[in-house]
């Protein structure tokens, strides 16, 4: 009886090692493709975007907008029409998760824009005042 408990034991262990190198294999292919795909450079630029709005270090927004656009249109899948009808799942994703990105990146700017407008226009009534208060 116990050969047999052992014997079932070590097929269950057997199956659940296999099962796991069948997961990270298909993890680690995942990963090469997702690594490899034409819109990945995108997807990080995108992703560096947001953090660098995070930190308060952006750059006009109207003129990221533009280069993300025009990389956007470089890179996007539909604008090849050498590429079949239908787009794999991981080319919508990463479409879809890089114009997630972008609208995240444009939603975290809006009140920054917002200040830095404000900020500006106080600085210039400020400035108005004290040179029209000035002696000549």
């Amino acid at each position: 009886m116990e050969v047999k408990k052992d014997e079932t034991s070590f097929l269950q262990n057997m199956k659940q090692e296999i099962n796991q190198n069948t997961e990270e294999e298909k993890n680690e292919i995942l990963k090469k493709s997702i690594s490899s795909h034409p819109l990945y450079g995108l997807l990080v630029h995108s992703h560096l975007s947001c953090l660098k709005v995070c930190s308060g270090d952006f750059d006009l927004p109207e003129m990221m907008n533009t280069v993300d656009d025009l990389a956007l249109a470089k890179l996007s899948l539909h604008s090849d029409s050498s590429l079949e009808a239908t787009t794999s799942e991981l080319d919508q994703f990463m479409e879809a998760y890089c114009l997630t990105l972008r609208e995240l990146k444009e939603a975290m700017e809006k009140p920054l824009i917002e200040t830095h407008r404000i900020m500006d226009a106080v600085y210039n009534q400020l400035n108005d005042i004290v040179l029209s208060s000035s002696p000549p």
